[in-house]
């Protein structure tokens, strides 16, 4: 991860920077296809604008997911919150860092990641996420102190674990820096080292072996 991309910005700046306005921000990064399980994150923001102004911000989509990308749109429309949600599309590598710093709180809701880079991201930039158990979710959010991880994509489930971040959240730089120092490890620096230690670890062992089997066929 490029950690001099994801940083944090000042949350006031980076909301004046990109117009947005003092309500709850929730995220989503990703790409718009069912299994990133957008759908039950709309279903979740039914429960939280009872008690509070949210305003969901979609950032993805492309040519190949427009059906996906009307569907949601539709379905918001259906849930009656589809003031409360903005699709982006698309955004440009280097204004992520303004997206997540601007908002409260990032959700990963899918069904299945590979990894997840987007926690690494939006960690990066100070912002708590709350995602499901999948990809490297539950080994990289601290549960209660840089979010939460839920055990499956239950719309109620998520609501729940998003108010909370919600309420705890005071947005303050002390709060700010712990959530971006617990990601610091995944900085390109440090996973070049250790790849390098791990290269080094595999010839040392090789090395060691095939001087063994020398010894071994002289005898």
């Amino acid at each position: 991860m490029n950690l001099d991309l994801f940083r944090p910005i000042k949350r006031e700046i980076a909301r004046w920077h990109l117009g947005l306005n003092g309500d709850n921000i929730i995220l989503f990064v990703g790409r718009i296809v069912p299994l990133k399980g957008i759908d039950n994150l709309l279903k979740a923001i039914t429960y939280l604008e009872r008690e509070r102004r949210i305003k969901l911000v979609v950032i993805g989509g492309d040519e190949h997911s427009q059906a996906e990308m009307q569907r949601l749109k539709s379905l918001s429309q259906s849930l009656k919150i589809h003031e409360s949600v903005i699709f982006l599309g698309l955004v440009k590598q280097e204004m992520l860092p303004f997206f997540y710093s601007a908002a409260d709180l990032c959700v990963v809701p899918s069904y299945y990641e590979s990894f997840g880079l987007v926690v690494l991201e939006s960690l990066a930039c100070g912002t708590p996420v709350v995602a499901t158990k999948v990809g490297g979710a539950e080994s990289v959010i601290r549960h209660g102190e840089t979010g939460y991880v839920v055990m499956d994509n239950d719309p109620c489930g998520l609501a729940d674990k998003i108010a909370l971040s919600l309420s705890t959240s005071n947005g303050n730089t002390a709060s700010v820096g712990s959530v971006r120092a617990s990601v610091t490890k995944y900085g390109w620096s440090n996973i070049t080292e250790a790849i390098i230690e791990e290269y080094q670890s595999v010839l040392r062992d090789f090395s060691a072996k095939a001087c063994k089997g020398t010894q071994e066929f002289r005898v």
